[in-house]
């Protein structure tokens, strides 16, 4: 179940097994309406303990965009998933990179969230180091790779966490900025697309 999609020699991680013409639907509240969303991209993340797969989705009823992260779960065939939204870019700034690994951060809008990892005695800690590839469903080829640098935030809004991911590509110094949340197997559903001969 957890395979690699394998065209002209390239590997890049994919849990899912999709392919371009696959389609996923979500059963979440705000993305109900959205209908069928299609597959653009995988990024294979090798960050921390674990790799895990980011596929960019984007719906076909609005022009949006959606990152749906996908982890091998603690037990066999399980999956771990998470849905977030880019809410901002930022180009590298050391007065930016001094704010990133801090205990807290807080959003220009006023919303606080708290590192999910971070030392009892020190107030700030690098991001955890790793590297990305990203893999284009269309023209099945590796598009870029990236060393990165990746920092976790968390907060409890009314019952649900919602996640802050700050991620920092090493080739260019661009600041990601993602807001999400994890969400049961339940909640979606992959279509596979058939594959072109």
């Amino acid at each position: 179940m957890f395979g690699f999609k394998k065209k002209d020699g390239q590997d890049i991680l994919n849990p899912l097994n999709i392919n371009k013409n696959s389609m996923v639907e979500f059963k979440l509240k705000e993305l109900e309406e959205q209908g069928f969303f299609t597959f653009g991209k995988i990024i294979q993340m090798d960050v921390g303990q674990r790799p895990f797969t980011r596929y960019l989705v984007y719906s076909r009823s609005e022009e949006t965009e959606y990152v749906f992260e996908v982890y091998k779960g603690e037990e066999e065939g399980q999956l771990e998933t998470y849905l977030y939204f880019l809410d901002d870019t930022v180009p590298f700034s050391e007065e930016f990179l001094d704010v990133v690994g801090q205990k807290c951060i807080t959003t220009p809008d006023g919303t606080e969230y708290e590192r999910c990892t971070m030392p009892e005695y020190d107030y700030r800690i690098d991001g955890v180091q790793g590297s990305l590839k990203v893999y284009d469903l269309n023209s099945e080829k590796i598009e870029y790779e990236s060393e990165v640098e990746v920092w976790d935030y968390q907060r409890d809004a009314e019952g649900i966490t919602e996640y802050l991911n700050i991620e920092m590509l090493k080739t260019n110094g661009m600041f990601r900025i993602f807001i999400g949340q994890r969400f049961e197997g339940s909640l979606y559903k992959v279509y596979q697309g058939m594959e072109e001969k």
